[in-house]
């Protein structure tokens, strides 16, 4: 079979794998966690494991079949290191302008560092846990394997849209299991979709404008971490947080920080650099 050509076949392989994978890893995660009593950190990251480990058992088969696999997904090489810096540089710089404007414009107030060593414990177990259970099999799935196979039958535009519905069918897909074995309803809420839309836009503008599917993996592991650690005040537990602070409502710092700053922002000034470069060339 011609791996150049678009194959609707290969393109639900894909799908398929990564919701399969997904739901099994972090099913059997929960189970020992939820059963069994193993540490809910030790839980996660075992789920990080099975998911990052499944996902390197399919690269190592389609590279058998298909030696420029890498290349093709942008697991290897950058479109030059000037950009790459400037792609590591922007969700840094729009996390202090988001944290710095939120504060002058009184979104929030009585900010407090909480730096202990705790905290940095905390997140650095997650980020590790976030990098292999999250960001690396999800971005090697779909803003690799499924955007590479989108984009040999449609334009980049097309394709960069297409992606992100396919983003949001798999936690579907993956509820849609827990409800047929274990009976766990699922209801995908507007403000859910919108955030994944526009988070799987940012994640793929983000290996367009470097050229590196390893920069949507950081962007995607900063995301979650700023969520979590920051714009919810420690969603695992409100004494682990790396800024604690008072909202001027529930939830505000999520919407401004998370949302329109980390990710909005994320895709316009992408989308900006972009155009310049297509108009240069």
């Amino acid at each position: 079979m011609d791996s150049s050509k678009f194959r609707i076949s290969r393109l639900l392989l894909y799908f398929v794998l990564v919701s399969l994978f997904l739901f099994v890893s972090g099913n059997v995660g929960r189970y020992l966690i939820e059963t069994q009593g193993m540490d809910r950190q030790i839980g996660m990251l075992l789920q990080g494991v099975i998911f990052t480990g499944l996902t390197l058992l399919v690269l190592y088969i389609l590279k058998k079949k298909n030696p420029d696999v890498f290349k093709n997904i942008a697991l290897k090489g950058v479109k030059s290191p000037a950009k790459l810096i400037v792609g590591i540089a922007l969700p840094i710089i729009l996390l202090g302008s988001g944290i710095y404007t939120a504060y002058l414009f009184g979104g929030i107030e009585n900010i407090r560092l909480n730096f202990t060593t705790g905290v940095i414990i905390a997140v650095f177990i997650n980020t590790v846990t976030a990098f292999m259970y999250e960001a690396f099999p999800e971005e090697v799935f779909i803003r690799g394997l499924i955007f590479e196979e989108l984009h040999k039958k449609f334009r980049f535009t097309i394709s960069l849209i297409l992606q992100p519905l396919i983003f949001i069918c798999v936690p579907i897909m993956v509820t849609g299991l827990a409800l047929v074995f274990f009976g766990e309803p699922f209801v995908i809420t507007v403000d859910y979709f919108i955030l994944l839309f526009t988070f799987g836009i940012a994640l793929q503008l983000y290996r367009e404008y470097t050229g590196s599917l390893w920069m949507s993996m950081i962007f995607h592991v900063v995301y979650l971490e700023v969520a979590r650690y920051i714009s919810m005040g420690g969603i695992y537990d409100p004494n682990v947080a790396l800024l604690e602070f008072d909202e001027i409502f529930g939830g505000f710092m999520t919407l401004y920080l998370s949302f329109l700053f980390i990710v909005v922002l994320s895709v316009i000034v992408l989308s900006v650099l972009l155009l310049m470069d297509k108009r240069k060339k």
